[in-house]
């Protein structure tokens, strides 16, 4: 792999590369939108989609703690049940 294989228009996409139609339409779309926003609106949206990076990590970490936590349970109730399952040493029948 060469210098030039990593510097290439079609990595980049600076190039004709083999965006399709309906990928540049979107892009263009979403420069059109931030183009036309002022730069209150760009702070604006940026920190609303900070709040939702932020809220989504955190829904992350809940879920995994929970997951975590799950885990956990389940296997304490699958050594209790083996433990269940076992026969005792002694087995005597009490009789007067």
């Amino acid at each position: 792999m060469s210098a030039d294989d990593l510097e290439g228009d079609d990595i980049w996409g600076d190039g004709s590369g083999n965006a399709t139609a309906e990928e540049s339409k979107e892009a263009s779309m979403e420069d059109d939108d931030t183009r036309h926003m002022s730069v209150d609106e760009l702070r604006q949206r940026t920190h609303l989609i900070n709040n939702d990076i932020r809220i989504m990590k955190s829904d992350v970490q809940r879920i995994t703690h929970e997951s975590r936590g799950q885990r956990e349970r389940i296997r304490e109730n699958q050594e209790k049940v083996k433990l269940n399952k076992q026969l005792p040493y002694l087995v005597a029948n009490v009789v007067e």
